[in-house]
């Protein structure tokens, strides 16, 4: 008899538990619906918007219920983790060039071609009405509400208050609003450092002019309660085996970092020699001069132990550190002083040794503070809350629930999908599959019962909140794909060489499908297809490992470097000394086919501040339309006017190593700027 199955969602988890029970089991076994508040598919990710189109801001109802992402926000992902095993990108953009870290636009055209695919039944009407279904799965997703933390004064601050997740819907106000004072940003996890960042590249696009450079008088003032680290998304690497540069997850991801034997799933408080040993991890990747800006920690005291770090993602947050534009403060936020003659605050915070700082003429306040998953679970009665072990207390882990987060063996007929907090597309795939396995009754040795996940979540609950919780209750995504593939009897498909190595995605977890026409196994072209795209992007002549490479050198020109002077004929030896300085300013990209982009100022030694300035305009494209390889792009400016593109000069083609490297300013033609990197060692700059 055909099983009726109601999923609350329709995110990505809804639509890939819809499509795994619809195409992973024989025909006729599930009978899935979804339900969800809106008429689109996708989720908090806008479907069909593209990526240069700004008016496509989408706030929340007035409920603090999250709208969609910015359509131009990158994942912090690689695609190969932002997918899943049974649809590869190249097969939702043909022929086309894409970006290792999609748009979240991309994301969305993703999910609404995998919700094609999925062809199941479809519900579309505002009606009040009942049905009966043989299981639940609530799909509806962790980021269910806005967080706004409760601090003294806050209620009559006279700036603005702004939500991370809007702070896109913003950028037209933002020049307004930093204008008027500082800005303070509240939370030291992922958004936070995207929204420092993002208000650091906003103040200095606009303090670019034709005459002359206007730097903000104002700081954007982080104030965060945990040590993380800033990581870049491309990570080095030393291997003769893979690219120079990867992007991080498949670095973090990859399965030659477990130690030998069997890969267990790890669940529970983390020890400081855990700590210790992830910060030494981190610090072998980035070097010492990275740590300085990029790890934002307390010195530790005698007897002080060391905090489990947390990972936020962001290529230019270290960068804005070092240049001054952000100030880092670990501490909490404790009140908020308002001015009650200007429409400013002052705002105090309290260090980890007890002293107290205060934050002046705070002109706005952007709540980097997450989401509460607590209305994603309003919607079961209080007895069914109860043996979930339900605790409103508990933001990070407000269910205790077998198998990964996917059941309650009590409660067999209810599932979750993508219940947590964590890199878990891949994961969400193997909760869906494990449900499926689970109510098909195919295989009556399948058990959900998993005392050893329920002990270490209730020991997670117990324990200091500081000192031995981690940034994700189910933070070991490796640990947990394989659980599941073991659960699951799935055959992890091998990348080259040995089996247990190369990066866990979920296009290396294939399950039995079946066509809803004919009984029988379907191919994997899909997998094959994301497997070799994988494959080519872990080589070092690659074009993934060019794009790479520009990446990492793009972000590290932001800030001022020596320039020397070279004639055309000199060799790499031979220079005339410093000659001044070569400035490197982010800013907005000036033309939408582009990423990123600097305006670069030359300052000769001895010139006066009122003499005219050489510029030119670098550019990164990641991706281009005629094939080529990702390239950094030299422009001259407008003669007429000074921030504007001028002409091509240069395309910088690069090697995916990194090496000593020089390019001749566009301006000039005998001034050179010198940089040897190397992530692993100090960096020398000025």
């Amino acid at each position: 008899m055909t099983k009726r199955v109601a999923i609350i969602g329709a995110g990505p988890s809804g639509l890939v538990t819809a499509k795994t029970l619809l195409q992973n089991f024989p025909k006729g076994t599930y009978c899935p619906v979804i339900f969800d508040t809106r008429h689109e598919i996708g989720g908090l990710w806008p479907a069909g918007f593209p990526a240069s189109d700004a008016s496509t801001c989408t706030k929340d109802d007035g409920d603090g219920t999250p709208g969609t992402l910015d359509p131009r926000m990158r994942t912090n992902l690689s695609r190969f983790t932002v997918a899943f095993s049974d649809l590869a990108w190249g097969s939702v953009f043909p022929g086309q060039d894409l970006p290792l870290f999609p748009r979240a636009s991309q994301v969305g055209r993703y999910l609404a071609v995998y919700a094609e695919r999925a062809n199941g039944d479809q519900k579309s009407s505002d009606q009040v009405f009942s049905e009966d279904f043989d299981h639940l799965v609530l799909a509806s997703g962790y980021f269910a509400q806005r967080y706004i933390p409760v601090i003294p004064g806050l209620e009559k601050f006279p700036g603005r208050i702004i939500h991370s997740s809007t702070l896109h819907c913003e950028r037209d106000n933002l020049k307004d609003i930093t204008s008027q004072g500082q800005t303070v940003i509240i939370g030291g996890s992922m958004s936070g450092v995207e929204a420092a960042s993002a208000i650091a590249l906003h103040q200095s696009s606009t303090a670019l002019s034709s005459d002359k450079i206007h730097p903000s008088p104002f700081q954007v003032h982080h104030i965060h309660s945990r040590p993380f680290w800033a990581l870049p998304t491309y990570l080095p690497q030393e291997s003769n085996e893979t690219a120079s540069f990867l992007p991080l997850d498949l670095a973090m991801y990859d399965l030659a970092r477990r130690p030998p034997g069997p890969i267990e799933y790890a669940l529970g408080p983390i020890s400081e020699e855990k700590a210790l040993k992830t910060n030494g991890y981190f610090q072998s990747l980035l070097g010492g001069d990275y740590e300085r800006y990029g790890h934002m920690h307390t010195a530790q005291g005698s007897g002080e132990k060391v905090q489990p770090p947390w990972v936020a993602i962001g290529n230019d947050y270290a960068e804005f550190v070092r240049a001054g534009a952000i100030k880092a403060t670990m501490g909490r936020v404790i009140s908020v002083q308002s001015n009650k003659d200007k429409k400013v605050a002052s705002v105090a915070c309290r260090l980890p040794n007890g002293e107290s700082v205060m934050v002046e003429d705070v002109a706005a306040i952007v709540m980097a503070t997450g989401f509460m998953p607590h209305k994603s679970l309003a919607l079961l009665p209080d007895d069914v809350l109860s043996i979930l072990e339900y605790s409103i207390e508990d933001p990070f882990s407000p269910l205790i629930l077998d198998k990964g987060g996917t059941v309650r063996f009590e409660m067999p007929d209810l599932g979750f999908v993508g219940f947590y907090r964590g890199p878990y597309w891949g994961v969400m795939e193997m909760q869906a599959r494990y449900l499926g396995k689970l109510w098909s009754g195919l295989d009556e040795t399948v058990s959900c019962q998993t005392n050893d996940q329920r002990d270490g979540l209730r020991s997670l609950r117990s324990t200091d909140l500081l000192l031995a919780r981690g940034q994700f209750p189910m933070a070991d995504y490796v640990g947990l794909m394989e659980s599941f593939a073991g659960d699951l009897e799935i055959d992890r498909s091998v990348l080259s060489g040995e089996s247990r190595s190369g990066p866990v995605v979920p296009a290396r977890y294939l399950f039995g499908r079946f066509n809803r026409d004919q009984d029988l196994n379907i191919s994997d072209e899909e997998a094959v297809g994301t497997l070799d795209d994988l494959r080519n992007s872990l080589v070092h002549d690659h074009d993934a490992a060019q794009k790479a490479a520009a990446s990492a050198i793009f972000r590290a020109l932001h800030g001022s470097w020596k320039s020397t002077k070279k004639s055309a004929s000199s060799s790499a030896s031979e220079s005339e000394g410093v000659t001044g300085d070569l400035t490197f300013y982010p800013r907005y990209p000036t033309n939408p086919v582009y990423d990123r982009e600097y305006l670069c100022e030359d300052t000769p030694i001895g010139q006066s501040p009122s003499q005219e300035r050489n510029r030119f305009i670098l550019r990164l494209a990641e991706t281009a339309s005629d094939k080529a390889t990702s390239r950094i792009e030299v422009w001259s400016v407008d003669l007429a006017d000074q921030l504007s593109a001028g002409v091509l000069v240069q395309t910088w083609e690069l090697e995916p190593l990194w090496r000593e490297w020089r390019e001749e300013d566009v301006v000039t033609g005998e001034v050179h700027a010198e940089a040897e990197r190397s992530m692993a060692s100090d960096w020398a700059w000025i």
